[in-house]
């Protein structure tokens, strides 16, 4: 006798575990789905403007063709302002000119900037403690062996 009711309380514990759950369960167990589903969202890229420290005072020296080089002093504030200042080495101090503006960054390409129209619409690459002036119309970098790089000035 304590055979079969051993051997019955294994088969209704057997039985037992192979039950549907209760509807709470379940409603747990897709609780616990719903919370633990990853979310796809689009994933927020890292531009020049928002990953780099571009403000900043950039210098170097432009090549010249009738004279020693012009030296190139562009500072870029965080507001978006900028004050760009160009000395025609060799040729006298009337041979400087200094324009104060505002500047943007492309929106088809965030690594370039565009000064506005006092400083006569140029656009320069943004890169890591540097800037490049680019082609005004196309953003494109010159097709020379040239220097038109401006290296930050660290402080």
């Amino acid at each position: 006798m304590k055979k079969t009711l051993f051997i019955l309380s294994l088969a209704t514990l057997a039985l037992s575990a192979c039950s549907k759950p209760t509807t709470d369960a379940t409603q747990a167990k897709t609780a616990i789905e719903h919370t633990t589903t990853p979310t796809t969202s689009t994933p927020m890229t890292d531009t020049p403007q928002t990953a780099l420290d571009w403000a900043g005072e950039y210098k170097g020296i432009f090549p010249c063709a009738d004279c020693e080089g012009i030296e190139i002093e562009l500072e870029l504030n965080p507001n978006n302002r900028y004050e760009l200042k160009e000395t025609y080495l060799g040729k006298g101090k009337e041979n400087e000119s200094k324009v104060k503006g505002t500047f943007s960054f492309d929106t088809n390409n965030p690594a370039l900037i565009s000064l506005d129209a006092a400083g006569d619409n140029r656009k320069f690459f943004i890169g890591e403690n540097f800037v490049e002036a680019r082609d005004k119309v196309t953003g494109e970098a010159a097709q020379s062996k040239l220097n038109y790089t401006l290296q930050k000035e660290m402080k």
